[in-house]
């Protein structure tokens, strides 16, 4: 008989939302190209669903949504999915030969932006 229930591979796969990571990585990829345009060798992003400054919108918000990022990022809050969604645009880019961080959104305070250099 076939299993039924999902290998512990499929259920990893299915909770890291790869929905998110692809809408984060085409975010990040066009800041790069709008930078890119504009002659620079490196780009700060925010505003992303990893990276949200505001507060609008529905419950939760993506404000919201975005701490738990930057909680996730800092270790004060545990949620193996946001840290493999993290470590997979991490690779994404570094595979592509970019430097990519992580910094403390000055504006918020509790969210962060992406830096990426090339």
């Amino acid at each position: 008989m076939n299993n039924i229930m999902l290998t512990a591979n499929q259920a990893r796969a299915k909770a890291q939302n790869d929905n998110v990571i692809f809408n984060e990585i085409r975010d990040i990829e066009d800041a790069i190209l709008t930078a890119v345009d504009n002659g620079s060798y490196d780009v700060k992003v925010a505003g992303t669903t990893m990276t949200a400054t505001v507060n609008t919108g529905p419950v939760p918000s993506p404000r919201s949504k975005a701490r738990i990022y930057f909680n996730v990022w800092q270790g004060t809050q545990d949620d193996r999915a946001k840290f493999i969604q993290m470590a997979k645009i991490i690779t994404y880019f570094t595979d592509l030969g970019y430097t990519i961080d992580r910094r403390t959104n000055n504006e918020t305070g509790d969210t962060f932006t992406w830096l990426i250099y090339w």
